[in-house]
């Protein structure tokens, strides 16, 4: 029965994916999708039955349902059980179902993800923000929709690429690695061969990585800092200023990296006026993204600082820290050395 929120889901996925004639195939297993899929691919559905109840009550009202078929277009789509106990009953059937398929990230269920005709990962997403909290999966619904239409719209730019060369193939395959879903195996390389010098800027902005960068800043290998770290504050603002000033970089990386930027502008505490300015143009670089919708809060949790200190009011913050953190290990040490002792009579 298709209820009057779900005809207005089905209205919206009618428009992401340009026409309401679509053919969704079913499968018992992993395996046979793929022998059946088309250009669409497949999209599988991740439960758990004997650890997530949600998961599989959704099978009937979202995976089931006349609203997902619609959205995945032309894809086979096939529902594949993830036991947590092995000796579970039905576990050695769920391995069959699942045959060479990976399993969802971090094992998390209920997952869809999508595979290109090839068996190629191309996208997945779980967890309420994406699928939604109602029990129709509205939102999973229209992303279900959306990484369809993003795939045909990858084959379809790949396809005009081919044959190209230069800056001509290299401004479709820049589009082909803005699309929300995974690159080609061989994306960075035909990209380099196209633009070799990096005139369109596509080059530096799908190698580069916003966490690296932060570690890079910060000299540590896995986020934790070093009890004598201290940021060299002029240099961060003309590292991290190259990229958010550069419009070829992804709004979201730009984003971030300012982010770094006013964190540690906060721990120099400088003026007031001079963090919200930065904060702002965060929004300013996309109002859209978390990072914008965010910076106004900011402003106000941030923007309020009453007095910028010296140089050495802040070298002598850190040494008065540091004396404070060593006093407290001693004598957390001669407690412990007090503590066994034994007393000889």
């Amino acid at each position: 029965m298709i209820t009057r929120k779900s005809s207005k889901v089905l209205a919206v996925v009618a428009l992401l994916l340009g026409s309401l004639v679509q053919a969704a195939q079913r499968a018992n297993t992993f395996d046979e999708a793929l022998e059946k899929a088309g250009d669409d691919g497949v999209i599988a559905y991740c439960y758990g039955p004997d650890w997530n109840a949600r998961s599989v009550k959704l099978l009937q009202t979202f995976w089931k349902s006349p609203a997902a078929e619609e959205a995945a277009g032309n894809a086979v789509m096939v529902a594949v059980p993830f036991y947590e106990r092995d000796d579970a009953k039905g576990a050695d059937e769920a391995a069959s179902i699942r045959g060479k398929m990976p399993a969802p990230p971090f094992s998390v269920c209920p997952t869809v993800m999508f595979f290109d005709k090839s068996g190629r990962k191309y996208a997945d997403f779980q967890g309420s923000d994406y699928l939604g909290s109602d029990d129709e999966c509205t939102e999973g619904v229209k992303n279900i929709a959306k990484y369809i239409q993003a795939l045909r719209k990858q084959q379809e730019l790949l396809a005009q690429a081919e044959g190209k060369v230069g800056l001509e193939k290299a401004k479709l395959l820049v589009e082909v690695g803005n699309l929300p879903i995974e690159k080609p195996a061989d994306f960075m390389e035909q990209l380099e061969l196209a633009d070799p010098t990096d005139k369109l800027g596509g080059i530096r902005r799908h190698k580069f990585n916003a966490l690296q960068f932060m570690y890079k800043q910060l000299d540590t290998p896995d986020g934790f800092l070093k009890p004598d770290f201290e940021a060299d504050y002029a240099q961060m603002k003309k590292d991290c200023f190259e990229i958010v000033e550069d419009e070829a970089y992804d709004p979201r990386d730009r984003q971030a990296v300012l982010n770094l930027y006013i964190g540690q502008s906060r721990r120099e505490a400088i003026q007031a006026n001079q963090l919200k300015g930065f904060i702002k143009k965060v929004n300013k670089i996309d109002p859209n993204t978390d990072y914008g919708k965010l910076s106004p809060t900011l402003v106000n949790l941030w923007g309020n600082i009453k007095h910028k200190l010296t140089s050495e009011e802040r070298k002598a913050a850190r040494e008065a820290k540091r004396a404070k953190d060593k006093e407290k290990k001693a004598k957390k040490r001669d407690q412990r050395r007090a503590a066994d002792t034994i007393e000889i009579e």
